[in-house]
């Protein structure tokens, strides 16, 4: 069975950044306690502040189509569906195989 993984760039209107964080945070703390959640972030980019990531693994799909089920999914969605979303990008990945990198050396 795949690991299944989601990268997700969300281009969210300024003024709303703030709104949009509260929300994610609260349905990042229910999320990652779903059976199957192997990871669930959400980051501000750094050199553009209103573009939030967000980074997902997950032990299969049907673990991520039952996390999309759950009632602070609901939520979340209700409490961000009037914050305009300027661009939205969605991945979704299927891994066979996970291993480990290490950072090359620093070199002179």
């Amino acid at each position: 069975m795949d690991t299944i993984a989601i990268s997700a760039r969300m281009e969210v209107t300024p003024q709303r950044v703030d709104d949009y964080l509260a929300a994610a945070q609260e349905v990042m703390t229910h999320t990652r306690r779903e059976p199957g959640c192997r990871h669930y972030a959400f980051a501000q980019d750094i050199l553009a502040p209103n573009v939030i990531w967000i980074s997902e693994e997950w032990d299969s799909d049907e673990a991520l189509q039952q996390h999309f089920a759950t009632p602070h999914i609901n939520t979340f969605l209700k409490r961000v569906a009037d914050i305009e979303l300027l661009d939205m990008t969605v991945r979704k990945y299927s891994i066979s195989a996970i291993d480990s990198i290490t950072p090359p050396p620093i070199r002179g």
